[in-house]
């Protein structure tokens, strides 16, 4: 635990002071009476609660009437900050916890600051020169005890302990006395039991009749208990009968509804019949009063033009709003109409309906189109293709009519090919050459005689005119096939685009109806789009104007109810409403000129009195409307009965109430009343069956009771008994005290024991080490030697009580502050220390300083200190000085 911060409110001389704390070693350095020791009282105060008043201890009570307590914030691991705040005055001086967003009481604090208790913060944490004199004042065997129970607990309350409850046990008992409290009745109790034993021998019978007693005493403690829980029973059967009318009452209220008014709806309701009334019965007093003044005369236009004339007025002062709101209304009628006449034309043009908006175009039928007009095209370059080759093919046919006609051989004849011939006797003559001597000249024979008529044949074909023109005519009708082939080609390419044409006219012509030319399809498409848009144009404009309409509608009907108020006194009937405000107008006027001559008429006056009674009324009656309503009241006058069925019913409430209350514990469940009848009739059978049960019973322990009487007419059993139970009681009280110390006082040991063997090796080292630091060198060891201490030098071996009394501080510092650091991190406090050098010289405080620095590097450090010398060494160090200012 750390502390980080005390904000004092008032405690001691200081009033609003806060004071921050560092995580480390530091020092507050104040003069004398500064209120250093305040400080410190502070801080144990808020962690343990306020010291008790005491005439030997100082009383930290501010003495100007302030808050007595402040706050401390505080670092526990691991719970993180928490903040405690405690005054006497608030919760009995009991704490306030925060952690974090949780606020929690003074056992919250308990738990947080455990194990750390209010001895413990003084014993082990705390240094003040008090405690060091204490020990300082003890012989050697004291002083030793004192430093060993130090390194073991942090203080020697453990000795004492151990050595109380040993004292006190040999005060209670030893094995071989005689006149100690718990010997001498062991004694006793032993006599006693010997005579008892004799006694007991020879009243063997009277065992067993108390035994019996002893069983029937249980069975009619057993009866008895049914007994009484049927009669308990019954009473509460009876009592449900006696009863019974007011448990059919509560029921029949069961049934009643809550009422949905509270108590204070019902004042308000009260107060404003009570305020309504009032009004009512003054304006009744005035409207008699003003009746008598007018008698005879004429007065009721002008008394009601004085009652409505703020609301006249008014009206008037709209006059011309109202005139342009009812030109707006016929201008947007008239537009409306305009409107409505073209869009009734556009949805019968296109055979639509007004309340159900027109198909969108699909954009495919826009790319169908103009495949459609590819077509077209198509079919006409193909058309154009055809008449073309037709055309080109027409000379060509003729010039081969013309050459068949002139050459009709060339349709019949077959002629050889005329270089074929000289081709075989060129052949035939060549391998000749190759063949044996007899078949060459067969060869070349035979090769000669195709030559010559081969030669011969190609000379004739080449004279004749038909050979000649053959190939023109094969030529032309190559060229002709191949315009036949053409034209072919494109009559089917001719024909398949026709067919796509016809089934894109087949797809789109119910598209557009009658409109069978679909070159104008295209414009059609064009105005349908338009048509769409204005559809939903005209339907836009229409929904808005049939909206500031309707809105006009509201308004102007709002401005005739206002109307309504004058129709029984004013000719309005059938008007338009610029007829009617005409009319008003000039009423407004005749009235004028009347009130200007009856001012100071007590008439005038009591009507304008009445007037304003009236208004109040009105104004307190739609203040109230809303609680009327919220009942079912429409009127005033309806108030006093629906209070008087309220208050009947809040009766009945409070009855049922007080029914529940009374009958919730008699009737905890629903019962009818034969059932409970039936009940009753069956207790109480039981109830006797129980009863001569009981009665047998008693007879039979009344007759072992006698012989128990006879047994024991001396009475010497039942004394020594007593005796012997008395003996037992306080043997066992003694013993029990007598235990518990023994055990108390064998854990101890143990415990002490235990930790020292642990602990007391490593607390010899840390103090050697602390002990070298406050001496500076001069002693580098503190060990035990048989159960004693030693400080050790480089050169001697010394017993701790020829030390000097400032030594014997540092060494006490030294085992204190070792025994600190064996808690590592789990440390739960910081270490406080209050002017704890009374016997230290300069060198001493400068080593303590330095201790102190080392020791805060891992814990917190508070020194309070008005020793400016101790300052120097804190600053020469590098370490934080505070310093409290003198109060003023």
């Amino acid at each position: 635990m750390k502390i980080t911060k005390a904000e004092i409110v008032g405690f001691g001389h200081y009033r609003q002071q806060t004071f921050e704390f560092l995580p480390g070693n530091q020092l507050f350095f104040g003069q004398n009476e500064v209120g250093k020791s305040t400080l410190y009282q502070f801080i144990q105060a808020i962690l343990f609660g306020f010291p008790k008043k005491n005439l030997r201890k100082r009383d930290y009570t501010p003495q100007d009437g302030a808050a007595y307590g402040g706050k401390l914030w505080l670092e526990i691991e691991p719970y993180g900050e928490i903040m405690v705040e405690r005054y006497r005055q608030v919760n009995r001086g009991q704490a306030k916890v925060w952690l974090g967003s949780e606020e929690g009481d003074e056992q919250l604090l308990l738990r947080l600051l455990a194990p750390l208790s209010q001895d413990v913060f003084q014993e082990v944490f705390t240094f003040q020169q008090e405690q060091l004199s204490q020990i300082e004042r003890m012989q050697e065997k004291e002083l030793h005890a004192a430093l060993i129970s130090l390194g073991i607990s942090g203080s020697k309350q453990l000795m004492e302990k151990i050595q109380n409850y040993h004292k006190t046990n040999q005060q209670l008992f030893k094995p071989r006395g005689q006149r100690l409290p718990l010997n001498k009745r062991l004694n006793e109790w032993q006599r006693l039991r010997e005579t008892i034993q004799q006694k007991e021998a020879q009243e063997n019978d009277m065992k067993q009749a108390y035994q019996q007693v002893s069983a029937y005493t249980e069975q009619q403690k057993e009866l008895r208990q049914q007994l009484q829980q049927l009669q308990q029973y019954e009473q509460t059967l009876n009592q449900q009968k006696m009863n019974w009318p007011l448990y059919e009452e509560w029921q029949q209220l069961q049934r009643l509804k809550e009422s949905s008014m509270s108590e204070k709806e019902h004042q308000q309701l009260r107060l404003f019949y009570q305020e309504y009334q009032q009004l009512s019965d003054e304006m009744a007093k005035k409207q008699a009063e003003l009746s008598r003044l007018e008698h005879g005369q004429e007065s009721s236009h002008y008394f009601f033009y004085l009652d409505k004339e703020s609301k006249i007025q008014e009206l008037l002062r709209q006059k011309v709003p109202i005139i342009r709101m009812v030109d707006e209304y016929e201008r947007l009628n008239d537009e409306y109409e305009k409107i409505h006449q073209a869009f009734a034309q556009l949805v019968e043009r296109w055979g639509w309906k007004q309340e159900i908006a027109p198909p969108e175009l699909d954009e495919q039928i826009f790319s169908l189109l103009h495949r459609l007009e590819e077509l077209d095209e198509a079919l006409a370059q193909h058309e154009l293709r055809v008449q073309w080759l037709t055309e080109k093919s027409q000379p060509v046919e003729e010039e081969i009519t013309k050459i068949e006609n002139k050459y009709p051989e060339l349709l019949t004849k077959t002629t050889t090919q005329p270089y074929l011939l000289p081709a075989i006797g060129g052949g035939l003559f060549l391998v000749s050459f190759l063949l044996p001597t007899p078949l060459n000249y067969v060869g070349m024979l035979l090769g000669g005689a195709a030559l010559v008529f081969g030669g011969g044949l190609y000379v004739y074909k080449k004279v004749n005119p038909a050979s000649q023109i053959k190939p023109l005519w094969q030529e032309k009708l190559l060229q002709l096939d191949a315009y036949a082939a053409e034209i072919e080609a494109e009559k089917a390419a001719l024909t398949q685009t026709q067919q796509e044409k016809n089934q894109l006219l087949t797809y789109l012509q119910p598209s557009f109806g009658n409109n069978t030319n679909y070159h104008t399809w295209h414009q059609v498409l064009e105005e349908y789009e338009q048509a769409v848009t204005n559809f939903h144009e005209y339907t836009t404009l229409l929904t808005e104007s049939r909206q500031q309409q309707e809105h006009l509608i509201h308004e102007l009907g709002e401005v005739e109810a206002e109307f309504q108020a004058f129709v029984e006194w004013l000719p309005l009937e059938n008007k338009e409403i610029q007829d009617k405000l005409t009319v008003l107008e000039e009423f407004a006027d005749k009235m004028q000129d009347i009130k200007l001559t009856r001012l100071q008429q007590p008439s005038t006056l009591i009507a304008q009195q009445l007037k304003r009674t009236k208004e109040e009324r009105d104004a307190l009656f739609a203040k109230y409307q809303h609680l009327l309503e919220k009942f079912g009241l429409e009127h005033p006058t309806e108030i006093p009965l629906w209070m008087k069925q309220w208050e009947q019913q809040q009766k009945q409430t409070e009855r049922k109430d007080e029914l529940t209350q009374l009958l919730t514990p008699l009737f905890p469940k629903k019962i009818r009343f034969d059932e409970l009848t039936t009940q009753l009739q069956a207790m109480q059978e039981k109830q006797e069956n129980l009863q001569q049960e009981l009665s047998k019973l008693l007879e039979e322990k009344q007759r072992v009771q006698l012989q128990i009487e006879h047994l024991q007419i001396d009475g010497v059993l039942d004394e020594l008994y007593q005796e012997e139970s008395r003996l037992l009681s306080e043997i066992e009280d003694l013993a029990v005290t007598w235990s518990t110390n023994q055990v108390l006082s064998a854990s101890l040991s143990d415990l002490a024991t235990e930790l020292s063997e642990q602990q007391l090796p490593q607390l010899l080292h840390q103090a050697s080490h602390y002990f070298n630091l406050l001496t500076n060198g001069r002693y580098n060891q503190v060990l035990l030697s048989d159960g004693i201490l030693h400080v050790a030098t480089e050169q001697s071996f010394l017993d701790i009580y020829t030390l000097s009394t400032g030594t014997k501080d540092q060494l006490i510092m030294a085992v204190r502050f070792a025994y600190l650091s064996l808690q590592g991190q789990a440390m739960v406090s910081p270490v406080i220390i209050d002017d704890g050098w009374l016997h230290y010289d300069s060198s001493r405080k400068e080593q303590l300083a330095k201790l102190f620095a080392e020791f805060g590097e891992k814990h917190q450090v508070i020194c309070l200190s008005s020793d400016r010398e101790m300052v120097s060494y804190y600053q020469r160090l590098q370490q934080p000085v505070i310093e409290i200012k003198q109060r003023m």
